[in-house]
């Protein structure tokens, strides 16, 4: 009888292993580290979701069109940890994003540093790139 029951927990032990972790990509899979993108201009918004929030600004083409960009920051608690809250960032604040460019070549990008314009105050930065340990 024991040796029943310890087969059933060792087995559900294994099936649940086996269950997928929730959705969490790593840097590698969407970004392209040898696409190095530096971006300024307004934001438009922000989105304080999981797992990472994300910034969406408008910059300038170098035909002076106006360009649509995503970008990827760490986690909402990574940001709070850091003294960012929802109002940390405002649409119509221009910033400057240092980052890595999506791999599908979409105007997407993963963010190494964010600094306010205005101020030249540095909002974030990558471990990489000297800063606090990113998600």
């Amino acid at each position: 009888m024991r040796k029943s029951l310890l087969s059933i927990w060792v087995g559900a032990a294994w099936f649940l292993a086996a269950v997928p972790a929730s959705p969490h990509h790593a840097f590698a899979a969407e970004f392209d580290i040898n696409k190095p993108v530096s971006l300024t201009g307004p934001v438009t918004r922000m989105e304080w979701t999981n797992p990472h929030a994300w910034l969406f600004m408008e910059t300038r083409g170098d035909d002076g069109s106006v360009q649509a960009w995503s970008v990827e920051l760490v986690g909402i608690n990574d940001l709070l940890r850091l003294g960012w809250g929802r109002d940390r960032v405002e649409v119509g604040d221009v910033i400057s994003v240092q980052g890595y460019g999506a791999k599908n070549g979409t105007n997407t990008a993963n963010a190494a540093s964010v600094t306010l314009t205005e101020t030249g105050e540095l909002l974030w930065e990558s471990v990489a790139r000297g800063g606090r340990e990113r998600d």
